[in-house]
């Protein structure tokens, strides 16, 4: 309820009824006299009825017309102020009718409050997401909360039931606590007096906190009347008007989201993306600066991709560290992030000195966090529930363009690994021998199979002089293209310690502290080198740690070549033993590696030596080409599977 505290208020409406009557009286005496004495001159008629009656007439006629002079110039000439409240009322609320845009109707608000009641003290607090904010102020010099937080529609229904009126803070402090609460920050001064609520068709929008001086238009009754109708009309155009610009929004979110779609299909270059995207989510939610950020695993950071209104020299010289800051909080906690004040926020962490509000999303893939999309504003609680929403609709969408772009990123990688790989792998196979060379007394059968492009396998078959036959075999660790370059290594160091005439033994020691002094930790090899004596029918052999090679008599006994030491790369100066085996007409020796034995068929078996073994003996008697063509397809058949899982290298030899 008003409270009419100022008692010389009291008197002016009657005043002004009472100069209305007195007014509209003078003026229908003077119709009556003018009328008389027309009547008198010309018709020498001297009787008062005729004038009378046609000042009766001219009283019926144009009543209204005569007041509402009589009333304006009452205004004008006593209540300037009246009138030119009464005048603004009515631009306004022709304004009212044809303005649909929300930012401009707050805009014309706040004009039609500041013109109309320039001298009294007012605050105009507008719902913005969850609070609600200060959007103007006059003529208070005292400073007051940007943010204020009112219960709920039905709280506040009850609070005020339901009655839209000024209502005396004073007396709604006293009615509910949680009013003495939610004001408590304002002074009980007559800077703040009356609290008017702007509550629509759905709820309340906004509300106004008045000054005691506005006591004086209240007490005019229909000016009072015509002030609450424009405010609560105000209050239900705010509402339309905002529904009107979240469809307008959501119209024109589909159609970005749209076109960022046909985007993201069409370009797959990674910024040319989430540029389109920064740019589309400025058009719907103002901000001062965006950016999006994705996550350095390697260095445990956040990398700047796009940003629009940072200090970019500044971004890329700090170090965005995951575990601080409001991103951080986002990325751990995958949750979205609202800060009305970053100043009242513990996890903020300032990236720009102008930022007052912040809004960060997660740009998440399932469960996995890529980086975070961040709006910051210079204006306190710019961000709504609604921007949450719909910038995290944008994240799904840039987190579609992040794994397109990575994609495609990885397959032009594939692409030119595949095409170097492909390089990599002539130029190994040049390395290798393409055949088995010729020898007297021996049936000589090769095959080197890798399992990707290229392989770590390794073996060479070559003459050492007119009698004597050198065979290599050895398995680097890995596969792949680190196999195949350790392959290289160790090929090109054998290759130059056979420039001397070295026992096999001191070849395999020498290549052992090459292979150690050259090689990453970690990385080591397998190998078996030997010489074939055919003049004295003698094998001399060390073993390097490789699968033992098998020696297949006449008479099928099996003989396991293990003697030598630890494979290459390991620990550098060991020492190798090396050992001569006798070979006899009919017997086969047969050099593998481990993509050979340890091939595993469904049931998770191994092929195993025992197969092998049993397999030879079982095609004892046939050349070495035809058995190891046989043995591919028996090892294709048991392990069940178009490709092989490791490197194959088979090297058979019969002797005649």
């Amino acid at each position: 309820m008003i409270l009419y505290e100022d008692n010389r208020l009291k008197t002016r409406p009657y005043f002004k009824k009472f100069l209305r009557v007195f007014l509209t009286s003078l003026v229908y005496i003077l119709f009556f006299l003018v009328w008389y004495f027309v009547l008198e001159i010309l018709l020498g008629i001297r009787h008062p009825a005729p004038a009378l009656f046609i000042t009766l007439m001219i009283t019926i006629y144009f009543h209204e017309q005569t007041t509402y002079i009589i009333r304006d110039f009452i205004d004008k000439t006593f209540y300037r102020r009246i009138y030119a409240v009464n005048r603004s009322l009515n631009n306004f609320n022709v304004e009212l009718n044809s303005t649909l845009d929300y930012q401009t109707l707050i805009r014309k608000f706040i004009q039609f409050l500041k013109t109309t009641f320039p001298e009294n003290s007012w605050a105009f607090y507008l719902r913005w997401g969850e609070d609600y904010e200060l959007f103007e102020q006059n003529r208070i010099e005292e400073k007051i909360s940007k943010l204020f937080k009112l219960p709920t529609n039905a709280i506040l229904d009850k609070i005020l039931k339901e009655e839209i009126d000024f209502h005396s803070l004073s007396r709604l402090r006293q009615k509910s606590g949680n009013f003495k609460k939610i004001f408590r920050d304002l002074p009980e001064t007559n800077d703040f007096y009356y609290f008017y609520p702007l509550k629509s068709y759905k709820g309340y929008v906004g509300f106004l906190l008045l000054g005691r001086n506005f006591n004086y238009y209240l007490h005019f009754w229909e000016l009072k009347k015509m002030i609450m109708r424009i405010l609560n009309k105000t209050a239900d155009v705010l509402e339309n008007s905002q529904l009107y610009s979240e469809v307008n929004r959501k119209s024109l979110q589909n159609h970005l989201l749209l076109e960022i779609g046909k985007k993201i299909s069409a370009i797959l270059h990674l910024n040319d993306v989430l540029e389109t995207i920064i740019d589309s989510v400025h058009q719907l939610v103002s901000s001062d600066a965006a950016g999006i950020f994705l996550i350095d695993e390697q260095n445990n950071v956040l990398r700047r991709m796009v940003t629009r209104g940072y200090n970019t020299d500044l971004l890329d010289k700090l170090s965005l560290k995951l575990d601080l800051g409001s991103y951080g909080w986002v990325i751990r906690n995958k949750k979205p992030s609202i800060i009305n004040d970053v100043s009242a926020d513990a996890y903020y962490y300032p990236v720009r000195r102008a930022t007052r509000s912040q809004l960060t999303v997660p740009l998440l893939n399932g469960e996995e966090v890529k980086g975070v999309m961040a709006l910051e504003s210079n204006r306190i609680n710019h961000f709504t529930p609604a921007d949450l929403e719909l910038l995290m609709t944008f994240a799904s969408q840039a987190v579609i363009a992040i794994e397109n772009a990575q994609l495609y990123e990885e397959s032009l990688q594939k692409k030119r690994l595949e095409s170097e790989l492909i390089v990599a792998s002539k130029v190994q196979k040049a390395l290798l021998p393409d055949r088995p060379p010729h020898f007297k007394g021996l049936k000589i059968g090769t095959v080197n199979i890798p399992s990707l492009i290229v392989g770590g396998d390794f073996f060479d078959i070559f003459r050492f002089s007119e009698t004597r036959l050198a065979v290599a075999i050895g398995d680097v660790s890995g596969k792949g293209a680190p196999a195949s370059i350790l392959m290289a290594m160790l090929y090109a160091g054998f290759k130059s310690l056979l420039k001397e005439i070295y026992p096999v033994v001191e070849i395999v020691a020498r290549l052992n502290n090459l292979f150690t002094e050259t090689t990453a930790e970690g990385y080591f090899a397998t190998f078996v080198f030997g010489i074939i004596d055919k003049s004295r029918n003698e094998f001399t052999y060390t073993n390097a740690g490789h699968n033992a090679p098998i020696l297949l008599r006449r008479d099928h006994s099996v003989e396991r070549l293990t003697i030598g030491g630890i494979v290459l790369g390991f620990l550098g100066n060991q020492e190798y033993r090396q050992e001569t085996v006798r070979l006899q007409s009919g017997d086969y020796l047969v050099f593998f590696t481990d993509g050979v034995t340890e091939i595993k068929n469904s049931q998770g078996q191994e092929f195993g030596d025992d197969r092998l073994i049993k397999f030879i003996l079982d095609n004892y008697g046939k050349k070495p080409s035809e058995i190891q063509t046989l043995l591919l397809k028996e090892i294709r058949k048991f392990s069940a599977q178009r490709e092989l899982s490791d490197d194959v290298t088979l090297i058979i030899i019969n002797v005649e």
